[in-house]
């Protein structure tokens, strides 16, 4: 259940954005549009994502002059077909007309999603240097994947100091690798009080398999029935994966239902053999 929670969700906002300030500035200064003109080739046409990306053939000739569009060609790539390969050389191709932030924090992500995280964290780093705050939690998680677990503490923590809520789970799995629990702990419970479900889990694995508080366990994994996750399958978690007996569970039910520790509560009937 200990698992890291990588940031895979990529959002248009930078490419709309973009979108926005373009406008404006073709409203405010009345000059004709802006036309790059690239310094690699653009990549070959593809029949197959003319059939599957909308707008793939309008996009492919704008691209020949506009890099929010070859960006919004390698975001589907990305997205919708999951071909990174092919996602990286629209990336590369529009950053050869623009380099920007965005495109430099998409291909962080794309290179992690291809388990090449040395790329990854060259990309990462490329655009916190455009001034992208999106890749510091990235870079953060390709540290992680290499086991550079206070790299990726350092740049977690500068993420979270940039109020991305999610950098909190990853902090507390961090610490829980490097060993300091305390500090895992924390950061579990910073994530819970920003209703992040995974951080039950998380916290509850931590109680069991390292703090051995297996009410605690009980407690933070039935907190969270019937949110993204069933009785049956917390039940089988801490039952039949975590080993904890029937009486540990019901005193983890009573934790839970009457501590402030918990947001949030689980109030039905756990259906245990012996009640």
């Amino acid at each position: 259940m200990n698992r890291v929670k990588k940031i895979i969700e990529i959002v248009l906002v930078g490419i709309i954005a973009l979108s926005f300030i373009a406008c404006e500035n073709n409203q405010t200064t009345n000059k004709k549009e802006v036309k790059y003109t690239a310094s690699l080739p653009i990549p070959e046409w593809d029949k197959e994502a003319k059939s599957r990306i909308d707008n793939y053939w309008s996009q492919w000739n704008d691209a020949k002059t506009d890099p929010i569009s070859a960006t919004k060609i390698g975001y589907a790539y990305s997205e919708e077909l999951k071909d990174y390969d092919k996602a990286i050389k629209w990336y590369k191709y529009s950053n050869s007309m623009k380099p920007t932030g965005t495109n430099s924090n998409y291909m962080c992500y794309a290179y992690q999603m291809k388990k090449d995280y040395k790329t990854a964290i060259k990309w990462c780093e490329n655009a916190i240097e455009l001034g992208n705050d999106e890749a510091l939690l990235l870079l953060g998680n390709a540290y992680t994947e290499l086991k550079k677990y206070k790299e990726s503490i350092k740049w977690i923590k500068k993420s979270y100091e940039k109020n991305n809520p999610d950098s909190a789970i990853n902090l507390g799995y961090s610490y829980s690798k490097l060993g300091d629990y305390n500090n895992a702990e924390k950061w579990y419970k910073i994530a819970i009080k920003n209703n992040d479900y995974e951080a039950y889990k998380n916290i509850s694995t931590l109680y069991n398999e390292k703090i051995k508080d297996n009410v605690k366990a009980s407690a933070y994994a039935i907190a969270v029935i019937n949110t993204k996750y069933s009785k049956s399958s917390v039940l089988n978690v801490l039952k039949n994966e975590m080993n904890i007996p029937n009486e540990t569970i019901k005193k983890g039910y009573e934790l839970q239902l009457n501590s402030d520790e918990f947001p949030i509560k689980y109030k039905g009937k756990l259906g245990l053999d012996d009640e």
